[in-house]
């Protein structure tokens, strides 16, 4: 969970310029490192507790507490430079406010902006004690009571969003999880999320994180426009998308938990076996979801198959690719050997000089499948770390 202090300093990052959040008294919450565009205000403590009179009541007389957007501040007068003063408030109050310079800086850019509404998202959520505590009846209210612990919350936040016309019972609402580099910082991966759910280009709505993923719902129908916004956006900020998993919700279903477990076990796939072209929705994941429910365990390889554990244990690499490939091709000739870039007689060869458990598995229907499923199992348990 971020703090006061990282929410300041990663902001600073991000922005390339000092971060400051006060309290309404225009007392210091917390500071980032002083930049080279400091002045005198900040100096001589404009936002610090015991900030001089005069600074109080200038600031006060523009009735800043008052405002729900962010407003540009002059302080020519006290000798310092244009700042931005961005409120941070709840249903009821101003709580505090996040301070930048912005007189002889480069302007802000949209990818700014969403950085600092994410800022004022977490201090808020910092201030009132829980993230819980969003605006009652908002969207944002709404949309973060999905993946609420309580079933019941769950249910009630689903209901509602499908009352709205948000989001519709069944195939229609679909749950990504997205897979972002580790080292993107919380604050980053919010703007990407608000970014997300307020463009016009995309229906999806950011409903939390869960297992390392960032997790969004929106209407099925907007899926592909969707995916490429999502891609654009974290592209612009520099943000790696490792895996997208999908799911759609089910009609028995009363709220979103069940699909949003299926996207993260989706996503887990997708980032596990690159053919999967970086997304896919866990419909057309069938043999890869039973292979991920299977513990990794090279003794349990030895009974599904036999030849399988023979290739991974003391086969070498060459004869495990060529009948993996054999068998991705449908033991179509042309085409494995078009995959292999190898020519025929090289794969009738191969196959000849196979170990004998290995010609058998290929001379049966069912034991031929399980050589091929087992063959996949230990690429699977291998990418994930299982084994």
């Amino acid at each position: 969970m971020m703090n006061f202090q990282d929410v300041v300093d990663e902001l600073a990052d991000t922005l390339g310029r000092s971060v400051l959040i006060g309290d309404p008294h225009y007392r210091l919450i917390a500071a980032s490192a002083q930049g080279a565009e400091t002045d005198v205000v900040r100096s001589t403590g404009l936002l610090q507790r015991g900030a001089p009179a005069a600074h109080r009541m200038y600031l006060d007389s523009l009735s800043l507490g008052d405002s729900h957007q962010p407003v540009t501040v002059s302080l020519d007068q006290l000798g310092g430079r244009e700042r931005l003063a961005v409120p941070v408030r709840d249903t009821r109050s101003h709580l505090a406010t996040l301070w930048l310079i912005t007189g002889d800086l480069p302007p802000l850019r949209g990818a700014d902006y969403a950085a600092i509404e994410a800022a004022v998202s977490i201090t808020r959520d910092l201030l009132a004690g829980t993230s819980a505590d969003r605006e009652p009846g908002t969207t944002d209210d709404v949309m973060g009571r999905m993946l609420s612990a309580d079933p019941e919350e769950r249910r009630h936040a689903f209901d509602e969003a499908v009352a709205r016309r948000r989001l519709e019972r069944g195939e229609g609402t679909i749950v990504y999880a997205v897979d972002v580099s580790d080292s993107v910082p919380l604050l980053d991966r919010l703007a990407l999320a608000r970014r997300l759910t307020t463009t016009k280009t995309t229906s999806m709505a950011y409903i939390g994180e869960r297992h390392d993923l960032m997790l969004f719902v929106g209407r099925a129908l907007d899926a592909e426009e969707s995916e490429a916004a999502l891609r654009r956006e974290a592209q612009a900020r520099s943000i790696g998308v490792n895996a997208i998993g999908t799911a759609h919700h089910s009609r028995l279903a009363v709220d979103l938990a069940e699909a949003t477990e299926q996207a993260a076990m989706a996503a887990g796939i997708v980032f596990a076996v690159p053919q999967l072209g970086g997304i896919a929705d866990i419909a057309a994941l069938g043999p890869w979801s039973m292979l991920a429910s299977i513990v990794g365990d090279r003794a349990q390889l030895a009974i599904f198959s036999p030849a399988a554990h023979l290739l991974c244990s003391e086969g070498d690499e060459t004869q495990r690719t060529t009948i993996e490939a054999y068998l991705d091709g449908a033991c179509h000739v042309s085409d494995v050997c078009e995959t292999l870039h190898i020519h025929r007689a090289t794969l009738y060869y191969r196959l000849e000089r196979m170990p004998a458990v290995v010609k058998e598995a290929l001379d049966d229907g069912v034991t031929r499948s399980a050589l091929h499923m087992c063959l996949k199992l230990e690429r699977l348990w291998q990418a994930t770390g299982r084994i």
